[in-house]
């Protein structure tokens, strides 16, 4: 087997020398494709090897038992260096830190107001939130056509003297 390969294109091959042995009018037994696929596995499987040997009846076991033992190996390992070290696998995608708040905003979790002054927004003109002064989607409140709503507080001037 060599590194970097996938462990099912190499039971793959076992298989298919197992089918050629049966051509030929032999038979190549579980027991013996277990033996070859533990004896040609690459370095990094080689702690699953010697727990298989340990606690499994090699001549007993099925090839396809094997085959899922290393296999559940390997996926683990590899969760394990992603973890740790940083690496990353074929299906996992590294973001910058604008695309991953695109996304977000794209998925709703952005807020749909800015009462800011600021233009930090500005490129996401086809995206419009909803106008914290008149309540009506499509602008927001800093460039709303009504006049700006003010709020205040009003108090009975005949009950209480009170502090605002």
């Amino acid at each position: 087997m060599v590194d970097g390969e996938e462990l099912d294109v190499y039971a793959g091959k076992i298989g298919c020398m197992a089918a050629k042995f049966a051509s030929l009018g032999g038979t190549l037994s579980d027991a013996k494709m277990v033996k070859k696929l533990l004896d040609t596995v690459p370095d990094s499987l080689y702690a699953a090897v010697a727990g298989i040997e340990q606690f499994c009846d090699v001549e007993t076991v099925c090839f396809d038992e094997v085959l899922g033992r290393l296999k559940a190996f390997q996926e683990r390992t590899e969760r394990h260096k992603a973890a740790v070290g940083g690496e990353r696998r074929g299906d996992q995608l590294l973001l910058t830190a604008a695309q991953c708040e695109q996304r977000r905003r794209a998925r709703g979790g952005g807020h749909d107001h800015d009462d800011g002054g600021s233009s930090v927004d500005s490129g996401a003109r086809g995206r419009r939130g909803k106008c914290w002064n008149c309540g009506v989607r499509g602008h927001f409140s800093r460039d709303c056509p009504e006049p700006r709503k003010e709020k205040a507080l009003l108090v009975d001037v005949d009950d209480e003297p009170a502090l605002l």
